[in-house]
């Protein structure tokens, strides 16, 4: 399958707006804050926990005053129209208050991103040619690419079982955009992958669910019974999202345990984050 970029669902691939190098598509984000520099000391003390910062790509695109479709050139004086039409259209994509980028890989997979232009769009054009060259630098304000869809991972055992997180093992950024669904009957369920756990201290009882949403501090009863999870059972190991899941944890695993006395189910959910597409 052949790779494809596209910009709020407008090709960069047409005869129009060509990108002629998807090099700066590939950025990975740095980390935000500074290890402490200590005077009289070699070296600085490393400061642990840096989270992703924002990460800025750059496109090069080629504009044409042909039609985006067949590639037909009209007549020189109509092309220079053509050319300033196309432009104009340009402009008013990239300007768009908030751009999703998506971008599909030869093995047919598509990841996506959001973003906004924030430099200066500075063009290169010869006097009376119907064609220009710009770089287009855009923020990825959340840092991160992820999938289009999101994966589920079923978690079922006795207390303490370790399930492999074989559904999002192709990932290669952290995820916290993460909802847990526990299916009752089950107390006290507590789920651990490396450092960070989550644990609900209560009970879920048969034809009710418990969900979690790790990212946004919030519990809610699913699809199942209604009722009213309070926040205040919640315990968690680490400051920030109760739960991330960080593909360099090794074993890519997470670890289940509750109390109550036979098996439980519970699934995750979320969508795999990439440092880059």
């Amino acid at each position: 399958m052949a790779e494809a970029l596209t910009i709020n669902g407008v090709s960069l691939a047409s005869y129009a707006f060509m990108a002629s190098d998807i090099s700066g598509l590939m950025t990975a984000p740095g980390r935000r804050g500074e290890n402490v520099a200590v005077p009289n000391r070699h070296g600085r003390i490393r400061t642990s926990g840096k989270r992703f910062d924002s990460t800025e790509i750059l496109i090069p695109l080629w504009i044409a005053g042909a039609d985006p479709d067949t590639g037909e050139l009209p007549t020189l004086a109509e092309e220079l129209e053509e050319f300033f039409e196309r432009r104009d259209q340009l402009l008013r994509l990239l300007y768009a208050d908030e751009l999703l980028i998506k971008y599909t890989r030869p093995d047919g997979i598509t990841v996506q991103a959001y973003g906004e232009v924030i430099d200066v769009l500075d063009f290169t054009r010869r006097h009376a040619e119907p064609l220009a060259q710009v770089n287009v630098a855009i923020e990825l304000y959340e840092a991160f690419w992820e999938d289009e869809d999101n994966v589920s991972q079923e978690i079922s055992g006795e207390s303490g079982v370790e399930v492999e997180l074989t559904e999002f093992a192709a990932a290669t950024a952290p995820m916290s955009d993460l909802v847990i669904t526990v299916f009752g009957p089950c107390n006290n369920p507590k789920f651990q992958h490396g450092d960070y756990w989550v644990q609900y201290e209560g009970t879920v009882d048969e034809g009710y669910q418990l969900q979690i949403d790790v990212g946004e501090w919030s519990l809610g009863p699913g699809t199942g019974t209604v009722w009213t999870p309070s926040v205040g059972n919640i315990t968690q190991g680490k400051p920030g999202p109760w739960l991330e899941l960080d593909p360099t944890v090794d074993p890519f695993s997470i670890t289940f345990t509750h109390t109550t006395g036979a098996s439980a189910t519970a699934t995750i959910t979320g969508r795999r984050k990439y440092l880059s597409p």
